[in-house]
C-alpha cells in the first residue's frame, strides 16, 4: 500500500509540474485558434506562443500577431514569463523569441503578411540570407513594423 500511495504521490506532482510549466507547450497545427486574430494556427514555420506568468499560454499564427497582441494588451516582460516563435530553418521547433534572429523578406511570405521569420543561429540565418536576402532585425523592430500594417 505504501509503494502504491509513494507512486501516486510522484505521479500527481510530475503532473502538476508539468502543468504549471512556463516553457512552451507544441502546437497543435490545424487545431489551435491564433489568440490574436483567430485564425488556425496552420504553418510550422511561423506559430508563436506566450506562456503567462500562470503557465497559461496563448496560440498565435504568426510572429506579428504576436507582436500585436504583446502591443495591443501593453504587456512587458513583467506580464508574462516567455515568448516562443517558430524556427523557420527547422518548422514546428518553438525558439526563446528574445534570443531569435529575424529576417524580413517579401518573398517569404508569412500568415498575416508582415514576411518575418524567425531562426535560432547565425548559420541558419546566413543560410536563409544568402538563398533570398532581406533585411536582419531584432525583436524591438517588429513592434514598429507592425504598428505600419
Amino acid at each position: 500500500m505504501r509503494i502504491k500511495n509513494f507512486v501516486l504521490g510522484i505521479s500527481l506532482i510530475t503532473v502538476l509540474n508539468i502543468s504549471c510549466s512556463k516553457g512552451p507547450q507544441q502546437i497543435n497545427y490545424g487545431e489551435d485558434e491564433c489568440e490574436f486574430c483567430k485564425m488556425m494556427v496552420m504553418d510550422k514555420r511561423y506559430g508563436a506562443e506566450l506562456v503567462t506568468d500562470k503557465a497559461k499560454i496563448y496560440f498565435f499564427d504568426s510572429i506579428e500577431c504576436l507582436v500585436g497582441y504583446l502591443d495591443n494588451k501593453k504587456l512587458n516582460k513583467n506580464n508574462y514569463s516567455s515568448v516562443w516563435v517558430g524556427n523557420y530553418a527547422n518548422p514546428g521547433n518553438l525558439i526563446d523569441a528574445s534570443k531569435a534572429i529575424y529576417l524580413k523578406n517579401d518573398e517569404l511570405r508569412s500568415p498575416m503578411g508582415l514576411n518575418a521569420l524567425a531562426v535560432e543561429s547565425k548559420e541558419q540565418f546566413d543560410s536563409i540570407f544568402n538563398q533570398y536576402g532581406g533585411k536582419q532585425l531584432k525583436l524591438e523592430d517588429l513592434f514598429e513594423l507592425v504598428r505600419e500594417m
